[in-house]
C-alpha cells in the first residue's frame, strides 16, 4: 500500500500535517517573539540552543533499527552489531573533530547542509505522497538558509565556538569571505523559490523563506536550537513513524497516538544513553556558554555520520519517494510496468471493430 492510498482519512495521513503544524508553529512563535522583545533570544541563546539539541536527539535514536525494517528482520537494531558499529562511528568521527578540527569542522557544515537539504525535501514528497522532483534546486537552497547564513550573517555569535572548535576555520568569517557565501545563499533561495513556485508549491516557498527569516532575525544558537528540536526533528520522525513496517497495521486501525507512544519507548534508550554522554563532556567542559555550546557541537558532529548513513540507506529503498507505512518502497513505473497503449481500443480502429 501506497502513501497515497492512506489519504483518505486514515491517521496516518494526520501525521505529516501534525509535523507541520508544529514546526511551522515554533518558528512562528520564536520569530513573534524575537519581533517583540529582540534582546531576548540573545540573552537565552545556549538554553535554547542545549534545549533544541536535546529535543533533536530522540529523532535519530532508532537508526539502528532501521536497516532491519527492510531486510524484514525488525529486530535486526537488538542483537547488538548495528549499535555497537554505531557507537564505534560516532566515537571515530568524535575523535577526528579533535585530531583534525578543521577539517571535521568543514565537513560537519557540508553534511550538514546536505542532510537538512535533503530530509526537507524528502518530507515535503511524503507530505505530498508524490516524487521529490527538482529536489536538489531546493535541497541546496534549504542547506544554504540552515548553515551559510548563520556564518555570514552572525559572525561575533559565531566566532567563539568555532574558535574553540577549530580556530584555523576562522577563515569562513572574514569580511572578504562573508559578503560572497551570503550572495550565493541569497542565489540559492532565490533558485528554490523560483522552483517551487513554477511548480505552484506554494507551501515549500513559504517554508523556505519562514526559515530564511529565522537565521536572519534570530540570533545563531537560538535559531539553530528551534530549527533542529522543532523542526528537522519533528518531521524526520513523523517520516520514521510512517516507514516503520510494524505501524503499518496500527495507522490503519487505531489511534495516531499509539504509534507515537511506540516511537519513544523504541528511542528512550539510546536518548538517555547520548543525553548522558553530552552532560558528561559538557561537565569536562569549562563551565561558560561557548565551550558548552563548543561540546554540543562536536557531539552533533559525531553522531551526524552514522545518522548519515542510515539516511541513505533509508533513502536508497526508496528512490525518488518516501516509503510507505508498510515497509515497501512505492516503486516508481518502470518501461515494462507501463499499460500497452498500443491495445487501448479507440473509435475507427480495427480493435474497435471486433
Amino acid at each position: 500500500m501506497t502513501p497515497r492510498a492512506f489519504a483518505g482519512g486514515s491517521p496516518a495521513t494526520r501525521l505529516p500535517a501534525v509535523a507541520t503544524g508544529v514546526s511551522t508553529g515554533a518558528v512562528v512563535l520564536v520569530l513573534a517573539v524575537q519581533c517583540a522583545a529582540p534582546g531576548l533570544w540573545h540573552r537565552w541563546s545556549v538554553p535554547v540552543f542545549v534545549a533544541g539539541v536535546v529535543a533533536g536527539i530522540p529523532h535519530g535514536a532508532v537508526d539502528h533499527l532501521v536497516p532491519g525494517w527492510f531486510r524484514g528482520t525488525p529486530s535486526a537494531g537488538r542483537d547488538g552489531a548495528v549499535p555497537l558499529g554505531y557507537a564505534l562511528t560516532a566515537a571515530g568521527a568524535f575523535t577526528v573533530c579533535w585530531w583534525a578540527p578543521t577539517f571535521a569542522l568543514c565537513a560537519f557544515l557540508a553534511a550538514s547542509a546536505a542532510h537538512f537539504g535533503h530530509g526537507e525535501v524528502r518530507f515535503d514528497a511524503l507530505r505530498r505522497a508524490g516524487p521529490d522532483a527538482d529536489g536538489r534546486t531546493l535541497a541546496t537552497a534549504h542547506g544554504a538558509v540552515t548553515v551559510v547564513l548563520p556564518l555570514t550573517l552572525w559572525p561575533e555569535q559565531v566566532r567563539p565556538v568555532v574558535r574553540l572548535l577549530a580556530p584555523e576555520a576562522e577563515r569562513l568569517l572574514t569580511t572578504a569571505a562573508r559578503p560572497v557565501a551570503a550572495v550565493l545563499a541569497g542565489v540559492c533561495v532565490l533558485a528554490g523559490c523560483t522552483v517551487a513556485l513554477l511548480r505552484a508549491r506554494f507551501r515549500q516557498v513559504a517554508e523556505l523563506l519562514l526559515l530564511t527569516a529565522l537565521f536572519t532575525l534570530v540570533p545563531p544558537l537560538a535559531a539553530f536550537g528551534t530549527y533542529f528540536g522543532a523542526w528537522h526533528s519533528v518531521r524526520h520522525i513523523a517520516r520514521l513513524v510512517l516507514t516503520d513496517p510494524a505501524n503499518a497495521e496500527p495507522l490503519r486501525s487505531g489511534p495516531t497516538g499509539a504509534v507515537l507512544r511506540r516511537f519513544c519507548r523504541q528511542a528512550a534508550a539510546p536518548t538517555l544513553v547520548t543525553l548522558a554522554v553530552l552532560a558528561l563532556l559538557s561537565r569536562a567542559a569549562a563551565p561558560d556558554g561557548p565551550a558548552v555550546t563548543a561540546t554540543g557541537v562536536a557531539l552533533l558532529a559525531a553522531l551526524t555520520l552514522p545518522h548519515l548513513l542510515v539516511v541513505a540507506r533509508l533513502d536508497r529503498h526508496a528512490p525518488g519517494e518516501t516509503p510507505g507505512p508498510a515497509g515497501n518502497p512505492r516503486k516508481r513505473p518502470g518501461r515494462h510496468d507501463r499499460p500497452d497503449r498500443s491495445r487501448v481500443c479507440r473509435p475507427g480502429r480495427a480493435d474497435d471493430r471486433a
